[in-house]
């Protein structure tokens, strides 16, 4: 049985607790984690390992750049941390050199291997890899909007007390301020939320703004956001390395627009095995191509 190895670029606090996530989640696989700062990444790495007497991982270990290239999925979350009052675009500037210095030490790359992007802005340095790595596009991606969609469910489950599981709704276009919610074809189990009555105009409209903004709440209160992207991660990870087949609204490229952002896709062992054709309203068709043309500008 192949024994896989995934990689994780940046010790801080999006990494190691990916990490940590992984390990919680009986992950089979060999953790390798990866920071410039070797002796902060050692001792995370011992810290780490004192979970994996009650997990299945096989083992975790501090690596160089080198052996990240040669992992099966590759996670980067390096960069400069997102301060509170500031947007995902002002960190563009600082994070493109990130993920440029990581690229260019991973390289040569294993050939399929799968690169995962979780480093803000992320749509932007999503494309930015695609054009450094020379692999694939769909071996590509972000967690693009995945935890917005997460967040957004729960809302909805609160308000009309049915369990997460059956809320099926997804935050579509960037990941950040131009997000929007595709209302269209959410639904609770087939049932279309518009058959909801106290799920009204304005609910909706304070439950997106809400999913929206709770990143910066919560950065504004405690300087980061890590567990539930790391939860995230971990998820994407398992639907890689069992080829699961999930439907994820992730960071993928879109020919039509010219930039990476989120759209239903299926993920497997390969990555990105296609991508959903959707019927989005008129309305929905332009926020969408407005999220888009926010990402050229930035680019």
């Amino acid at each position: 049985m192949k024994n896989f190895k995934i990689a994780i670029i940046g010790a801080g606090s999006v990494g190691t607790t990916t990490a940590y996530a992984l390990i919680l989640q009986n992950t089979a696989a060999e953790i390798i984690l990866v920071d410039s700062n070797e002796v902060r990444c050692r001792g995370e790495v011992l810290d780490l390992s004192d979970a994996l007497p009650l997990s299945q991982t096989t083992t975790i270990y501090s690596g160089s750049f080198a052996d990240a290239g040669q992992a099966d999925i590759i996670i980067i979350t390096a960069g400069a941390r997102q301060k509170p009052g500031e947007s995902r675009t002002e960190l563009l500037a600082t994070n493109k050199q990130v993920i440029t210095s990581i690229i260019t030490q991973i390289k040569p790359i294993n050939p399929q291997a799968i690169i995962i992007v979780v480093s803000n802005p992320l749509d932007v340095l999503t494309l930015h890899a695609q054009e450094l790595a020379g692999l694939p596009r769909n071996q590509i991606f972000g967690t693009g909007t995945l935890l917005d969609s997460l967040r957004l469910r729960k809302m909805i489950a609160q308000k009309i007390a049915v369990a997460e599981e059956s809320i099926h709704a997804y935050i579509l276009g960037e990941h950040g301020d131009t997000q929007f919610p595709a209302w269209s074809m959410a639904h609770v189990d087939g049932v279309p939320l518009a058959q909801f009555p106290m799920l009204n105009n304005n609910i909706l409209d304070g439950i997106t703004q809400q999913a929206r903004d709770k990143a910066y709440e919560i950065i504004a209160s405690k300087g980061a956001t890590f567990f539930g992207i790391a939860a995230c991660v971990s998820k994407i990870c398992q639907a890689i390395l069992f080829d699961q087949k999930l439907v994820l609204p992730l960071s993928t490229y879109q020919e039509k627009y010219g930039v990476c952002l989120s759209m239903p896709c299926v993920l497997g062992k390969n990555g990105i095995e296609k991508q959903l054709d959707i019927a989005l309203t008129g309305k929905e068709l332009e926020k969408l191509e407005a999220s888009a043309a926010a990402l050229r500008e930035m680019i």
